[in-house]
């Protein structure tokens, strides 16, 4: 029997062929499933506390510019290290830093504060006038803030609030026909302003359970919004994750990717399952990622077992495949890292031996300065980026048999695409599927890639464990009819 893996699938029924019932670093491809590539620290010393955001912006020189915030302090990269780039006094408040560029700027706020910037190499400091914001983006020569508090004029304390600068002037925030700085408030839904986040030149603000399209209109009303039918949302701006024209997010019961039309749900595979699975108290700090050169849009999120609100489990989607996968680990926040441009001059400054060196493929993108990977700060405070070689992974197929015919269970040979150099499969078997399955025999990869079992049942499945690199797009199963006095 030929089984073509159809992706991680908990909400289906077992018995469709192909599903895969549960995995764990496991990532769909556009040639099947493959083991999810494991961390590895990039040479830069911890943070000093828990990070509350992280951003990597890219200057109108081409460079990058890697930036993050803690409670009381904002960060940069210089050379190995962070360097303290805060403003005199440091910072206050519980809240995530959001993070956007503007020309060569790099903003952050998190609503405790004024907007703060600063140019390359630079502290940052105040925006005089600008007010305190939740979440913020730039789009079509603005910088956009949404749940906002004036802290100078008289727009007040307004989390349904919206605030645009000047239009290419992102340290003018005094409304004005004249400068298009302006302000408002989206009241046709309610609750405050979750997330606020570019889509081309337009912008999309959400709250839990509505979203606006927000277009640039010119003066005086600057900026129009209109709310978008049906009652979607998000619970935070780290749940939206924009790959070139669409948005892909966590809404309030499904997962939904917008591509300026309506929203689409492509959770149908794993949503119940996923919100069975997580902290519902804590879902406004899902994080989204992105890995550009695989499809690849990566969801951390704190899951039932996480009592302290760190994002300790993760899904992946692939956008071209439209399958999902697992690839659990425990982080604070998640970039799109870029190394910059390492050259063999710079590396003693970097690297005091080549033992130092990160244990990353000569050919990964990692070492392309213009190329983004994967990257995570973990718990540990450090930054680290997904290029490492895959460790430990595991997959569970979906059952197959037959609800009123015996079979008997002879082997299973996965379809390698990269076949692993050690593996272990154990079979699993039950009468009918209401009840849970029963382990049976645990054994490890035969020289021939494959498993050999004996078992006669109803419904077989079976559990692969594997180290380092795999990947596989199906299972070949020798099934044979069997009878039972």
């Amino acid at each position: 029997m030929r089984i073509d893996l159809q992706g991680f699938s908990p909400d289906l029924d077992p018995a469709v062929p192909g599903v895969i019932t549960d995995c764990d670093q496991i990532v769909p491809s556009t040639q099947g499933f493959t083991a999810a590539n494991s961390r590895v620290d990039v040479g830069l010393s911890a943070l000093d506390s828990a990070c509350k955001g992280a951003y990597v912006g890219t200057l109108l020189d081409g460079s990058k510019r890697i930036v993050a915030g803690t409670q009381a302090k904002l960060w940069d990269v210089t050379a190995s290290t962070w360097t303290d780039r805060s403003q005199a006094g440091g910072y206050t408040g519980l809240n995530r830093w959001r993070f956007t560029m503007f020309g060569n700027n790099v903003l952050a706020t998190n609503r405790a504060q004024r907007i703060q910037q600063a140019a390359p190499s630079a502290n940052f400091a105040d925006i005089a006038t600008a007010p305190a914001a939740a979440v913020m983006c730039s789009a079509s020569g603005f910088v956009l803030v949404g749940d906002v508090s004036d802290l100078t004029g008289s727009f007040g304390d307004q989390p349904d609030g919206w605030w645009c600068s000047g239009l290419f002037n992102q340290a003018v925030w005094t409304p004005a026909v004249s400068t298009q700085c302006a302000n408002g408030r989206l009241v046709t839904a309610p609750g405050r302003i979750t997330a606020m986040r570019e889509l081309g030149d337009d912008v999309v603000a959400y709250k839990a359970k509505s979203m606006f399209l927000g277009r640039y209109v010119g003066p005086p009303v600057v900026w129009s919004w209109q709310r978008i039918p049906g009652d979607i949302g998000c619970s935070g701006q780290e749940s939206v994750v924009v790959v070139g024209s669409s948005h892909f997010f966590i809404g309030p019961a499904d997962i939904y990717v917008y591509d300026g039309t309506v929203p689409r749900s492509i959770g149908a595979p794993i949503r119940q399952w996923f919100f069975q699975s997580l902290n519902g108290s804590q879902r406004a700090n899902i994080i989204g990622a992105v890995d550009l050169a695989r499809d690849l849009v990566y969801w951390y999120y704190p899951s039932v077992a996480s009592t302290t609100g760190i994002c300790d489990s993760c899904i992946v989607y692939n956008i071209r495949t439209n399958q999902w996968g697992r690839a659990s680990q425990s982080i604070e926040s998640a970039v799109e890292y870029a190394s910059g441009a390492v050259t063999y001059d710079g590396l003693g400054t970097l690297y005091s031996t080549y033992d130092n060196l990160p244990n990353i493929a000569y050919d990964s993108p990692f070492w392309i300065s213009d190329q983004t990977v994967p990257g995570v700060i973990g718990t540990d405070h450090k930054l680290y980026s997904l290029t490492g070689s895959p460790g430990a992974s595991y997959l569970v197929s979906g059952d197959f048999g037959d609800q009123t015919n015996w079979s008997m269970f002879r082997r299973a040979t996965p379809r390698y695409r990269t076949q692993p150099t050690t593996g272990i499969g154990t079979n699993y078997y039950r009468g009918n599927l209401g009840v849970a399955p029963t382990q049976d025999q645990t054994i490890s990869q035969s020289s021939q890639a494959r498993f050999d079992f004996r078992r006669i049942a109803r419904w077989h499945r079976v559990r692969f464990d594997w180290s380092g690199p795999v990947s596989l797009n199906g299972l070949d199963v020798d099934i044979q009819q069997a009878s039972r006095e």
